[in-house]
C-alpha cells in the first residue's frame, strides 16, 4: 500500500492544529530554546509577512503555556505529546525546568486593519478581551477583589473606554501572579500591523499612543512578567515603543541570531521536496523562491511561496506570495522622489544592486518622505536582499532576491502609469509590431498609449496632465522613459531590458537584447521638446536618431554577434510623439 502523504499546511498557523492533523511541518522548535535561554526580558522578532511568525508563536505558546490557562478553551490537557519527536525533545532539562510551567498571554494584532481610530479601537477592544476571557477562571477565585473583578469584566465585556485597555497587559499579568505564584510569558504578535494601517489612514498619531502605553505598562518594568516576546515586520522607531525598554533584544533579517528560524533554509527545501518526490524541481524553486540572506550568511527560502509550489500539482511557479499583501507599497515607496525612485526601480529590475545605509530602525515620516529611507522598508518587508558590504555598518548592497520578486517588481513598473486598465489589447498590438519590425504600426500604437496614459503623468497620484505642466521638460523625459520603460518589461521572457547602459560612446535610454541572438536587438533613444518649443516631434525623434548614430550604440550591439540591430529615434512633445528608424 502506498504511502500517504503529510497534507501541506497552507494557511494553518496554529501549531497544535497542524501537529494534530499530521501535516508536514518544518522543525523549528529549537527556536525555543533559543528565546528561553536569551537573558533580555524583552525581545523583538521582524520578519516579512508570511515567514513563520504566528507558527512559531503558537510553538511557543504550546510549549510554555501551563495547561490550567487553557481551562476555558476546553484545550488543558498537556501538550507534551506535540513536542516528543521534534528536535527540542533532546533538550531534557530545558523541557523539565520550562515546558508548561508559565501562566501565558498571547495577543495578535494582525487582523486590526481599519479605514479610522473608532473602528481600530473597537478591535483592539475585541483582541484585549479575547484574551480576557480566556482567563476568566481568575472570576472564580478570591484573589482578585470586588473592584478589579468588575473592571475585569468591563474590559472582557468590552465595555471599558478605550485608554482603559492600555493598561490590560499589566493588570492581567498581576492577576495572574497572584493565582498561579509563577510570573507570565506575554507574546504579542505583529505589533506593528495597527500602526501601518493607522499611518495610511490618518490616525497615526492616535495609535501610536495607544500601543506605546500597552506595551510599555505592560512590558517595562513589569515584576509579573518573566519575558515578553513581540514580532512584527519592523522595529518602529518614532517616539519609539522600544527605547523606552532597557537593552530589549532586537532580532531583524539583517542580525546573525535565530536566522534559521523563520523561513526554510535550503537543507529543509531539498528534505521538503525529496518527501514528495519532486527533487528534480530543486533548480526551479531556486530560481522563483530563494535569495533571502537572513544575518550575514544564512540563505533562507520564502515558505509561504515553498508551500504553494509544492502543493500544486503539476508544480507551477508563480508569485504565490505577492497574493498575501500590498505590493502597492513598493510603488507608494518608489514613487516619493520620481525621477530617484524610477532610476532604484529600473536598476533593481535590471538586477543591479543599490549600495545604502540600511535601517533597522523604522521612522514612518522619513519613509513616506524619503525614498532612500524607503529602501530599508522595502528590505524589512521582503522585497529586497541585503548583503554586507565589508565591515562597513550599515552599508548594505540591496537587490532583488529571486524571480517571484523580479515578476512583483515587472508588474509595478509595468502597471505605474495604469497601463491595464486603460489600455486593453493595445500593448499586446504595439509589442507585436515592435518585435515584428513593423515599426510604423508600433508607432501608431505608441501614440494611442500616450494619449491614454499621459493623464496619469504624476505617479505621486497627482491629476495634472502633461498639458498643465508642459514646460518640466525634464520630467516629461523622465515620465516617457519609464512609461516606455514599463511596457518593454512585458517582453521580459524573450529580451533582456536594458536603461541608460554603456554601449559604444554613450548610455542608450532603453536597450532590447534578445535571448535569441538570431532574433533582432533595438536601441532606443528619446527627446523632449517643450510644448512651446518651435522645434517639432519629428525633429526631436531625428535629434535622438543622430545620437544613437553618433554613439555607436547599434555598432557596439552587433559586435555582440546580433544580426539585425533596429534603431528608433523617438521624439516628444506635449502628447504629440513621433518616430525615426534605421536597421543596421
Amino acid at each position: 500500500m502506498a504511502e500517504v502523504l503529510k497534507g501541506i499546511p497552507l494557511g494553518i498557523d496554529n501549531f497544535k492544529e497542524l501537529l494534530d492533523k499530521n501535516a508536514y511541518f518544518v522543525d523549528k522548535s529549537l527556536f525555543v530554546k533559543e528565546v528561553i535561554n536569551n537573558t533580555s526580558k524583552i525581545m523583538l522578532f521582524t520578519r516579512p509577512r508570511r515567514f513563520g511568525k504566528s507558527l512559531n508563536f503558537s510553538m511557543l505558546k504550546c510549549f510554555l503555556e501551563k495547561p490550567e490557562c487553557r481551562k476555558f478553551d476546553n484545550q488543558d490537557q498537556s501538550y507534551k505529546y506535540l513536542f516528543k519527536k521534534l528536535d527540542i525533545a533532546s533538550e531534557e532539562e530545558l523541557l523539565a525546568e520550562h515546558q508548561g510551567r508559565y501562566p501565558l498571554l498571547n495577543f495578535s494584532f494582525k487582523k486590526i486593519k481599519a479605514n479610522n481610530w473608532q473602528e481600530a479601537a473597537y478591535l483592539l477592544k475585541e483582541e484585549i478581551a479575547r484574551e480576557y476571557k480566556r482567563h476568566r477562571y481568575l472570576l472564580d477565585s478570591n484573589l482578585l477583589t470586588d473592584f478589579e473583578k468588575d473592571e475585569y469584566q468591563k474590559l472582557m465585556r468590552k465595555e471599558a473606554q478605550i485608554f482603559n485597555y492600555s493598561s490590560a497587559i499589566k493588570e492581567l499579568t498581576d492577576y495572574l501572579k497572584r493565582y498561579f505564584n509563577e510570573k507570565s510569558i506575554v507574546l504579542i504578535d505583529e505589533y506593528d500591523t495597527p500602526l501601518h494601517y493607522a499611518k495610511l489612514n490618518g490616525y497615526y498619531d492616535e495609535m501610536l499612543n495607544f500601543m506605546r502605553a500597552l506595551m510599555i505598562d505592560g512590558l517595562k518594568g513589569n515584576d509579573s512578567l518573566e519575558k515578553g516576546v513581540v514580532t512584527g515586520i519592523m522595529k518602529i522607531s518614532q517616539e519609539s515603543i522600544f527605547s523606552a525598554f532597557n537593552n530589549p533584544e532586537t532580532n531583524t533579517i539583517i542580525d546573525s541570531f535565530c536566522a534559521d528560524k523563520f523561513g526554510f533554509t535550503e537543507a529543509e527545501v531539498k528534505e521538503m521536496l525529496a518527501y514528495y518526490s519532486i527533487s528534480d524541481q530543486l533548480d526551479i524553486v531556486r530560481d522563483w523562491y530563494n535569495g533571502y540572506l537572513f544575518g550575514d550568511r544564512v540563505v533562507i527560502y520564502n515558505p509561504w511561496s515553498i508551500l504553494n509550489f509544492v502543493k500544486s500539482n503539476p508544480q507551477q511557479p508563480q508569485t504565490y506570495w505577492n497574493n498575501t499583501g500590498d505590493p502597492g507599497l513598493i510603488k507608494e515607496a518608489l514613487q516619493l522622489d520620481q525621477k530617484k525612485g524610477k532610476e532604484y526601480l529600473e536598476k533593481l529590475y535590471q538586477g543591479q544592486s543599490l549600495e545604502v545605509e540600511v535601517d533597522s530602525n523604522i521612522i514612518y515620516d522619513y519613509v513616506f518622505n524619503d525614498v532612500d529611507k524607503a529602501l530599508s522598508f522595502l528590505l524589512h518587508s521582503g522585497y529586497l536582499k541585503a548583503e554586507k558590504k565589508g565591515q562597513a555598518y550599515p552599508k548594505y548592497s540591496l537587490s532583488i532576491p529571486n524571480r517571484e520578486i523580479r515578476l512583483i517588481f515587472k508588474n509595478i513598473l509595468a502597471n505605474w502609469f495604469n497601463f491595464e486598465e486603460q489600455s486593453g489589447d493595445l500593448i499586446v498590438d504595439m509589442l507585436n509590431s515592435l518585435i515584428k519590425g513593423d515599426l510604423s504600426s508600433f508607432e501608431i500604437h505608441l501614440q494611442d498609449l500616450i494619449l491614454v496614459s499621459s493623464s496619469y503623468y504624476d505617479a505621486a497620484a497627482s491629476t495634472r496632465v502633461l498639458s498643465e505642466i508642459g514646460q518640466e521638460k525634464e520630467k516629461q523625459e523622465n515620465f516617457y522613459h519609464g512609461l516606455i520603460l514599463g511596457l518593454m518589461t512585458y517582453l521580459s521572457d524573450k529580451y533582456y531590458l536594458e536603461s541608460n547602459k554603456e554601449y559604444g560612446l554613450g548610455r542608450a535610454d532603453v536597450v532590447l537584447l534578445p535571448k535569441d541572438t538570431d532574433q533582432d536587438a533595438f536601441v532606443m533613444e528619446f527627446k523632449n521638446e517643450y510644448t512651446t518649443s518651435d522645434i517639432s516631434a519629428a525633429a526631436a525623434a531625428e535629434k535622438a536618431l543622430q545620437q544613437i548614430n553618433e554613439q555607436k550604440y547599434a555598432e557596439a550591439l552587433k559586435k555582440q554577434g546580433l544580426k539585425k540591430v533596429y534603431k528608433l529615434g523617438i521624439g516628444f512633445k506635449g502628447k504629440e510623439l513621433a518616430l525615426k528608424t534605421e536597421i543596421e
